[in-house]
């Protein structure tokens, strides 16, 4: 994906406009699309990285920082963590949004997770929680993505491997069994569970720029002006 920086960031601005005076999501999409000419790829980008200005706020308030993270249990997203990690190492574009967390523009949820690509991911995000710390950790899987029951064998193995307190759900909806432990500090990118979450760390975004190196576009995030809150990823 090419990223048109200076288009992306008109269009941000003109969107989050749009939706701070109360239009309909789809509404506004269709017309900054229209209006900018933007392909499928950043019109996900704009769709899931640009938020009414008070939303943006709330997420970007309850981030915590690395050290806060030590010591503390974590309830990680597990698909939606590891496949932000998955894009870093594989080159593709990462967004750091206007509430301060980092996302892909993945076309599908599931796509790519192999066994290969899974223990590549997981291997960085081993080496993240190595080196962040925390008391606990406790990974939700999606149930009804292929062969989740051996990935999460395949998690276990890796946790236990470095010496990481740890357990591993496989859950119907990993988004509600992630937001039963709300109270924790949560790493997920989803907005849903990003509204009801009390404390937030982007374990993905942190993942890919720390350990992985990644090259977090800043486009969403440079449109706010004095607005933008964001120093970069979670710590970073």
């Amino acid at each position: 994906m090419k990223v048109r920086h200076g288009v992306l960031a008109e269009a941000a601005r003109d969107y989050r406009y749009l939706l701070d005076r109360g239009y309909p999501q789809k509404a506004a999409l269709n017309l900054v699309t229209s209006r900018y000419s933007l392909t499928s790829e950043e019109r996900s980008a704009l769709m899931r990285c640009v938020h009414r200005s008070m939303d943006a706020v709330s997420t970007a308030s309850k981030l915590v920082s690395p050290t806060e993270v030590r010591g503390a249990n974590i309830v990680v997203d597990g698909y939606n963590t590891l496949l932000t990690i998955l894009t870093a190492l594989e080159g593709g574009p990462l967004f750091l949004c206007d509430d301060c967390v980092v996302r892909d523009v993945r076309s599908s949820y599931t796509k790519g997770v192999t066994i290969k690509s899974l223990v590549r991911s997981l291997d960085a995000l081993t080496m993240t929680l190595t080196s962040l710390q925390p008391s606990h950790v406790l990974i939700i899987l999606d149930k009804n993505v292929s062969h989740s029951a051996e990935h999460a064998s395949i998690i276990r193995r890796a946790l236990l491997s470095r010496g990481i307190s740890s357990a591993v759900e496989l859950r119907q909806r990993a988004d509600l069994g992630v937001l039963e432990h709300s109270a924790e500090v949560v790493s997920s990118s989803d907005y849903v569970i990003l509204t009801r979450a009390r404390r937030v760390f982007d374990l993905g975004g942190y993942a890919a720029a720390r350990i992985v190196g990644a090259e977090i576009i800043t486009c969403f995030t440079s449109s706010l002006g004095e607005e933008n809150l964001c120093g970069g990823p979670a710590g970073i």
